[in-house]
């Protein structure tokens, strides 16, 4: 039988990601295998893990928890593809995260929200997960309310002009206006 590790480089494509995520299924030891193929030093393993590990967490949130610090560790790690950072931010959108790792993890979302240099669809994952994160904190949604004004002012992208609009609808719900 062939490893994750086997499975991850023999092709790159959804079809092969969702093998990988049925083969793990609720399999939580499996799952922790992937979590070290993803966190190695081997780029194109961690690369096409990245999409696996998303697809767990969607369907298993609560898999994270073990795993969070290494994760926002991993986010600042300078070099890192963008199909990590993407997969990563997305997979944190419905994950709990504690209180003591909220500081670290908005810092880490902020910055790629603000970043005109990061792709699309990170800062957009990002600008979900910082107002999941942060639907209780008046002053940090005032920030982001902020920052996605701006975005919307200077930016042409598309995807970010709309996810902007909707963020600012949720905040606007969220703080009551």
């Amino acid at each position: 039988m062939s490893t994750l590790r086997d499975l991850l480089l023999a092709e790159h494509s959804k079809v092969q990601t969702m093998r990988i995520v049925h083969r793990i299924g609720a399999d939580r030891a499996a799952f922790d295998e992937l979590m070290q193929l993803f966190l190695s030093n081997e780029k194109l393993v961690a690369q096409r893990a990245a999409w696996v590990v998303s697809y767990c967490l969607e369907a298993h949130p609560e898999w994270a928890q073990d795993h969070l610090s290494a994760l926002l560790r991993n986010l600042r790690t300078p070099g890192i593809h963008d199909a990590v950072k993407r997969n990563t931010v997305r997979a944190l959108r419905d994950v709990a995260i504690p209180e003591a790792l909220a500081g670290e993890a908005a810092d880490i979302l902020f910055q790629y929200i603000a970043d005109p240099r990061e792709p699309v669809a990170v800062r957009c994952f990002a600008m979900t997960t910082f107002f999941n994160l942060s639907k209780n904190e008046p002053d940090l949604l005032e920030e982001l309310r902020l920052v996605i004004e701006d975005i919307l002012e200077n930016e042409t992208a598309g995807g970010l002009q709309s996810r902007g609009r909707r963020t600012l609808e949720a905040i606007r719900k969220a703080v009551g206006k």
